[in-house]
């Protein structure tokens, strides 16, 4: 039983000032556009209830929050020279927010997870309250409007609406129409010699990318687009604990020890030759760099870099974990994430978009057809914030995020933490085909962090 109660709780109430009709793309929102030819790019964030919310309150809540970031509020258009954000006037209508009574949560998650949205036609923020005898929040965020930390930041924002709204059901937001989305917000404080160690990244991040030739990959079969499924996997609290202590212990962070069970989780599975090394893809957010940590506004502003090992049969988890650290360490001194960013090689825009999507499309085309030229990749999104995901009198019992659907045989896993847990996802799509192939890398990755030993730091 779904139904729809937008209608019912938005009316025509009036706000006390107009957003901006209107704002120009930035590089990374025109780079996400083109990236729907190899997946669905949309951010999902998944929030468990210990209870039922106000679902008439929370709509009031999802549709504020387009308001308080009026880019959210808009749709994206394709034109002939800069493509653009242009605010929709019908947001009162749109249908943002659905509660659905929930007979099985974990299937309905799963249908709200693989439906697609097109941001030139949908809002870019479409939530689902799924209940049962408690309640669980789906928000679907397209990515060509925020990345990973700004889904965060969104659901941050949303909890906050959401509680004000409880004393005063008049609240109304502050508009952040002048936030930057920019990447020059990022690329204004480095000075003329950072910026040539950044292109010197560039070469870098190339090297390792192309040299040798041939890459590893995942095995997996070019899918029908259309059927997309996901499989989700929890690191509880226990595991999580023996994560942390066995990476303190080894002056390795978190990250580092996911990436290293990854790393042998893809080396048992692609079993590649001796001499050839495993290339994975991951990204950083470039926050960052800046002075507060925070954007101007939700958007984009994440780098991709490359990260290049060796392979050792008889390899330890720790020889394993040792060689990763020592990479990374490297990397984070040396400009993380940057080097795959062109505003530090050409000041603006130089191709108009009627020629860069045909571009897109084309280099897209090449990527699923590559087959063994495609790296994995691994997308840490990072820790949802415990102590800011407040929505009140109910609380938060768990919360993860999804990295975007890729078509194979493009792979990429996504890990997002809140409190003492993880949660490891990928979504995809021939999933008679592929699935069997995707739960046996998660298999693998779980295996290597369960093999680590449960010794419980003085510290803890």
């Amino acid at each position: 039983m779904i139904k729809d109660i937008n209608k019912e709780t938005m009316g025509s109430r009036t706000l006390p000032q107009s957003p901006p009709q209107r704002f120009w793309s930035t590089m990374n929102d025109d780079g996400l556009f083109a990236g729907r030819a190899i997946g669905d790019m949309l951010i999902h964030c998944i929030i468990s209830f210990d209870g039922q919310i106000s679902e008439k309150r929370m709509a009031r809540a999802v549709r504020l929050t387009l308001d308080a970031e009026p880019i959210l509020g808009c749709r994206f258009v394709p034109g002939w020279w800069r493509m653009r954000w242009e605010r929709r006037t019908d947001l009162d209508h749109l249908g943002l927010f659905r509660l659905a009574l929930s007979a099985d949560t974990e299937e309905d998650i799963s249908g709200f997870l693989t439906v697609p949205a097109d941001p030139c036609e949908e809002p870019q923020i479409q939530a689902l309250l799924l209940r049962s005898d408690r309640d669980t929040l789906c928000i679907k965020v397209n990515h060509v409007a925020a990345d990973a930390a700004g889904v965060k930041r969104y659901a941050c924002l949303l909890a906050s609406i959401y509680r004000r709204l409880a004393y005063n059901p008049e609240y109304r937001p502050e508009p952040n129409p002048d936030g930057t989305r920019s990447m020059r917000q990022v690329s204004r404080l480095f000075d003329v010699p950072d910026k040539l160690r950044i292109v010197r990244r560039t070469f870098r991040d190339l090297r390792n990318l192309l040299s040798p030739r041939v890459n590893s990959t995942i095995p997996l079969f070019r899918g029908n687009p259309s059927d997309r499924t996901f499989v989700i996997r929890r690191i509880a609290h226990p595991q999580f604990q023996a994560i942390k202590a066995h990476g303190r212990r080894r002056g390795a962070t978190i990250n580092d020890m996911i990436l290293t069970a990854v790393f042998r989780s893809l080396s048992d599975i692609i079993r590649p030759d001796s001499d050839m090394p495993i290339r994975l893809m991951t990204t950083a957010d470039l926050r960052r760099y800046l002075p507060t940590g925070k954007a101007g506004a939700i958007c984009n502003l994440s780098g991709v870099f490359c990260l290049k090992m060796n392979q050792y049969l008889e390899a330890t988890f720790d020889d394993t974990l040792e060689q990763v650290c020592d990479r990374m360490n490297f990397i984070k001194g040396d400009f993380i994430g940057l080097g795959s960013h062109p505003i530090f090689v050409l000041p603006a825009k130089i191709l108009p978009a009627s020629w860069t999507r045909p571009i897109g499309d084309w280099m897209g085309e090449r990527l699923l057809r590559s087959g063994n030229d495609t790296p994995p990749g691994l997308t840490n999104m990072g820790q949802i914030d415990k102590e800011r995901l407040v929505f009140g009198e109910v609380g938060v019992s768990d919360a993860f995020l999804t990295a975007p659907v890729l078509f194979p045989p493009l792979f990429i896993i996504g890990i997002s933490g809140f409190g003492e847990s993880l949660t490891m996802s990928v979504g995809f799509c021939g999933s008679a085909v592929n699935t069997r192939v995707v739960e046996q890398v998660l298999d693998r990755v779980e295996s290597e962090l369960r093999s680590l030993p449960r010794v419980r730091d003085k510290s803890e």
